[in-house]
């Protein structure tokens, strides 16, 4: 009985431990500043927004346009919510996208009919697969020191891998592959 009495004991030393270094994390101990997640997060989603408008506008496949519409209307949410956190935490919302996700942008307007088709499926796919790993990365224990943002970020990985699987799907349509 003493045995087991120590046992309890020490697990609860352990445990007590572990939850107090957990909670004397310093920023650095984290894959990247909160700042960091909403400045690439925000512009994946204005990127989003935006390739789905072009969808709308410049394809003629009906495909290609509702999923584009899907993505105006689920990362239009996605970015009102971020929006509502940040300002709640006092996070800066970029007012524009970075000039990677511009360039992609840029890419597609510059295209149209079939061949933005495409363009736009395979963006789509890269896209969201580099944004699953950027929110994946965020949702981790030591992903961003503030839970919210963590909990933001875990709670919109399913919709993003369905997002991933509808664009794949999309591309094999649309392309061939």
């Amino acid at each position: 009985m003493k045995s087991m009495k120590n046992s309890i004991v020490l697990m609860m030393v352990v445990l007590g431990t572990a939850m107090f270094n957990q909670s004397c994390k310093d920023d650095d101990d984290y894959q990247m500043s909160n700042q960091d997640f909403v400045t690439q997060a925000s512009s994946a989603n204005m990127f989003e927004i935006a390739a789905g408008s072009l969808a709308l506008s410049k394809s003629t496949n009906t495909e290609v346009q509702a999923f584009g519409s899907h993505m105006v209307t689920d990362h239009g949410q996605a970015a009102t919510e971020m929006a509502a956190l940040a300002a709640r935490k006092s996070w800066t919302i970029p007012s524009a996208m970075s000039a990677k996700e511009q360039n992609n942008y840029n890419a597609l307007a510059a295209l149209s009919g079939a061949e933005f088709d495409k363009q736009f499926a395979m963006m789509m796919v890269t896209s969201h697969k580099e944004t699953i790993e950027l929110f994946d990365d965020a949702d981790d224990d030591d992903g961003v020191p503030d839970a919210d943002l963590r909990a933001f970020a875990g709670g919109k990985l399913p919709t993003l891998k369905h997002h991933l699987t509808e664009a794949e799907s999309l591309r094999e349509n649309v392309t061939g592959e």
